[in-house]
């Protein structure tokens, strides 16, 4: 629904993270061009897979053109993000199926930015990703708006506002629903 505004001209769109390796159309590169696209703002493009290994990130970090991005992107004011179901977001990560039955055994119920969290929003795991950093977003001064939906996200959603809560949560209404129906404690 984002439309052209002249007051978009000056703005740029980054995306957070690296790619999943997954469909093209739901890449943070193409979701951040589309959106400025369709603002008529600006955008760069962080050209990394989400996951790599330790060797390839102390490498990859120091290269000027990447350190010039990921800048950028830890100096974003807004910060646009989902929030998914641990196991749904191991597995589309490709993760090694010992380590989702070691999120089924900790029972992780959400993801955000690596970070998985059980449903009182304790992380109890971190997988080294380039991009944006859950720490980044300790800055009070960067708007967050969380993205999830669907009655599968909820306890997902009550993990992550339970560990940092957003500004904005952009959901439906079969998660609201199953988010008012969670146990309170």
């Amino acid at each position: 629904m984002m439309t052209p505004d002249p007051k978009m001209e000056n703005v740029t769109f980054i995306p957070a993270r690296g790619g999943l390796g997954e469909q093209v159309e739901n890449q943070a590169n193409t979701i951040s061009a589309k959106l400025a696209s369709r603002a008529g703002a600006k955008y760069r493009l962080l050209h990394v897979p989400e996951q790599i290994s330790e060797e390839a990130y102390a490498s990859l970090v120091l290269e000027p053109s990447l350190q010039d991005i990921l800048n950028l992107i830890k100096s974003a004011s807004t910060v646009i993000h989902g929030i998914g179901d641990a196991k749904t977001m191991a597995l589309r990560r490709q993760s090694q199926h010992s380590f989702v039955d070691k999120l089924v055994d900790e029972n992780a119920v959400g993801e955000a930015f690596g970070f998985y969290f059980d449903r009182f929003g304790k992380p109890i795991h971190k997988q080294r990703t380039i991009g944006l950093q859950l720490d980044d977003l300790e800055n009070d001064e960067k708007y967050v708006i969380s993205i999830a939906g669907g009655h599968s996200k909820a306890e997902a959603i009550s993990a992550f506002m339970n560990y940092r809560p957003s500004d904005v949560l952009i959901t439906d209404e079969a998660a609201a629903v199953s988010l008012l129906a969670l146990p309170h404690e």
